[in-house]
């Protein structure tokens, strides 16, 4: 039992550390109301995908609206991004997150737009960095091994 335990726990590990990276995909839009409260409007709402040769390309086309100069050749290495950003006149955010090519730079590079502002970007190359949940995994992978090793010491 204690074999079967720890090998299942092993197994588990080494499935997560194979996958392929994974990061939230989609296109989130807040609209500030009078009252100064945030109300959320999704336009797409946000999933896990892996990324690949479509996702990078999705995310890399929508940045390339936003801020032209960020392009880049494609590759097959990619990393995840998390940019919001907000609009001077109409005080509307958009949340943008996806997969892009690991040499494309999101946070660096001017807007096509002067009245567009950057609020906050981020670039990660760990599974769901770009989300709230990214710690969820680890916690449950890390909580798994310590049961495991508890159970085999226990008898």
């Amino acid at each position: 039992m204690k074999l079967v335990l720890l090998s299942a726990c092993f197994l588990l590990a080494s499935i997560h550390v194979t996958q392929a990276l994974r990061c939230m995909q989609g296109v989130e839009i807040i609209q500030n109301s009078d009252g100064g409260s945030n109300a959320a409007k999704k336009e797409e709402t946000p999933e896990f995908t892996e990324c690949g040769i479509a996702s990078a390309a999705a995310s890399a086309t929508a940045l390339l609206v936003l801020k032209p100069n960020t392009v880049t050749f494609p590759s097959t290495d990619y990393k995840c991004f998390h940019l919001r950003i907000e609009d001077s006149e109409t005080k509307k955010g958009t949340i943008t997150k996806g997969c892009i090519y690991k040499a494309q730079n999101v946070c660096d590079g001017k807007f096509k737009v002067d009245t567009v502002r950057e609020v906050f970007c981020s670039q990660c190359e760990q599974d769901e960095c770009n989300s709230a949940i990214r710690f969820a995994s680890n916690w449950k992978i890390l909580s798994l091994t310590f049961f495991t090793i508890v159970c085999f010491f226990m008898k």
